[in-house]
């Protein structure tokens, strides 16, 4: 699985206390390389041991060593690893087992052979390139499915666990090589039953640019934010910018609030009306 985490340029962070490397082991994964890395985790390239010579390649995420210690973030691994462990569907990626070796918790994951949506817009991380909008439509609807499914889930009492994904963007949308579309990284999800603590007043968990409103006050969220965040990307993807604009956080927040965006039949001509 690529694309998990935030896509950035990184060493495979050896100088940092705790800090894992390529060659050492958790249980029967031989960690290979570091292939991205967001604001609590790691995520790792990863081959899997197994009887008579079996390997397997696999996506290994595991928190970041100086949060590693903090109760919130494990709590919050946790909550990751037991909402996607339940998701069972083509659309979603897959999550195999959750595993700790020398005090080290991690996720060990599906790999997918391809990259992140963000990645396919900003090759080179740098403008973003419009998509066809037919692509780019089959691409969210498949993205839609997946997160559905998550929407979907119940507990072992049948009851629904009204799971959200709250930071869903082209980051967290994998293409693979072959066309199919996966739909990762719950690492701050809600859910009932939820082992970390709901979001405090001034503290936003997500990506503020495909935000809801209601995230962005701290209001109850369902998953109607959710498919907020999927038109953000839907807008992105087709006419090659965000949105909700602004300098700095506050001015986007306030774009957002007033729902000032520019139609994109007027940023693209022959945009589908």
């Amino acid at each position: 699985m690529k694309g998990m985490a935030e896509n950035v340029p990184m060493d495979e962070g050896g100088d940092e206390p705790g800090a894992l490397s390529p060659g050492m082991r958790l249980g029967r994964y031989e960690l290979l390389v570091a292939i991205a890395r967001g604001g609590m985790a790691r995520v790792w390239a990863a081959r899997q041991h197994g009887q008579r010579g079996f390997t397997k390649l696999v996506a290994i995420k595991t928190i970041l060593p100086h949060l590693a210690r903090e109760p919130e973030f494990e709590r919050m691994f946790l909550d990751e690893a037991r909402i996607a462990s339940n998701v069972h569907h083509p659309n979603v990626c897959d999550t195999y087992e959750l595993g700790e070796e020398n005090g080290v918790l991690y996720l060990a994951m599906e790999w997918v052979n391809g990259d992140s949506l963000s990645r396919v817009l900003r090759p080179n991380s740098a403008e973003t390139q419009v998509l066809d909008y037919r692509v780019v439509a089959r691409i969210v609807a498949d993205a839609c499915a997946g997160l559905h499914a998550a929407h979907e889930l119940c507990g072992e009492d049948g009851r629904p666990l009204q799971v959200v994904h709250r930071d869903f963007s082209p980051h967290n949308i994998l293409v693979s090589a072959d066309g199919n579309v996966k739909v990762a990284d719950f690492g701050v999800a809600k859910a009932l039953g939820q082992l970390h603590q709901a979001t405090v007043a001034g503290q936003i968990k997500g990506k503020l640019s495909y935000m809801a409103p209601e995230q962005v006050t701290g209001a109850q969220v369902d998953r109607r934010s959710d498919i907020f965040s999927l038109g953000c990307v839907l807008y992105e993807s087709t006419t090659g910018m965000l949105p909700f604009l602004g300098d700095g956080d506050h001015q986007i927040m306030h774009a957002l609030m007033r729902g000032d965006y520019i139609m994109p039949t007027k940023l693209v001509r022959g945009f589908p009306p």
